[in-house]
């Protein structure tokens, strides 16, 4: 029943205009997977993945188009707050006191949303917020995903989890989409744990129950 969900290879032209797009092109596993299944349907039969669904190609870019319309919100939120509070005379009789008693010049604080600048860290390094070079791979429907990290440096194509209420508060989970294919493959083989779950099949339908400790 699980596998009756998975969806056939993704249209290579679509392949290929999603690797162009990045401007530090995919990793090779990345564009693997996606001409080996296309994500997987919505279904109760289960996922191949702990808690997550595999994500059709054209909706993982749904969901990342929407993700930084949020965020493009949220963020002009945080940075007008911020700038209140810069120009509030507490804020300003705060800084003249200190730099009056200091002889280390009072650094100017960074704005709250930045997105330039978390985009432009190496990859794996947490943004705490959602930026272009995230592509989510798979959703639970909860709001949560994991997602490929596409920023460049040593760990360009990370996978690692990302939270509705947390964003990417955690470091990377996997170093690549291929160490996640084969733990999960590993666990389906052998019932060892991963990613803090443990897999059984129940008519036909891959379960996969939580566990705390691997």
């Amino acid at each position: 029943m699980t596998a009756r969900t998975i969806r056939g290879p993704a249209p290579e032209p679509l392949i290929r205009s999603f690797e162009q797009a990045a401007p530090n092109g995919w990793p090779s596993d990345l564009s693997t997977m996606y001409r080996l299944f296309d994500g997987a349907e919505p279904s109760t039969a289960g996922n191949i993945l702990p808690r997550y669904r595999p994500l059709p190609l054209e909706e993982a870019e749904k969901v990342r188009q929407m993700m930084l319309s949020i965020w493009a919100q949220v963020g002009a939120d945080l940075n007008a707050e911020f700038e209140r509070e810069k120009s509030s005379p507490i804020y300003r009789n705060l800084r003249a006191v200190h730099e009056a008693h200091s002889s280390v010049p009072v650094p100017e604080p960074h704005k709250p949303y930045d997105p330039a600048s978390a985009e432009a860290d190496e990859a794996g390094t947490r943004a705490w917020m959602f930026i272009s070079p995230f592509l989510p791979i798979a959703d639970n429907n909860a709001g949560d995903f994991l997602f490929i990290d596409l920023r460049a440096g040593r760990q360009h194509g990370c996978v690692s989890e990302y939270f509705k209420d947390d964003a990417d508060w955690r470091p990377a989970i996997w170093s690549s989409v291929e160490e996640l294919l084969e733990e999960m493959l590993t666990s389906l083989r052998t019932g060892r744990p991963a990613f803090f779950s443990r897999p059984s099949v129940i008519d036909g339908c891959l379960n996969w129950k939580f566990v705390r400790e691997l």
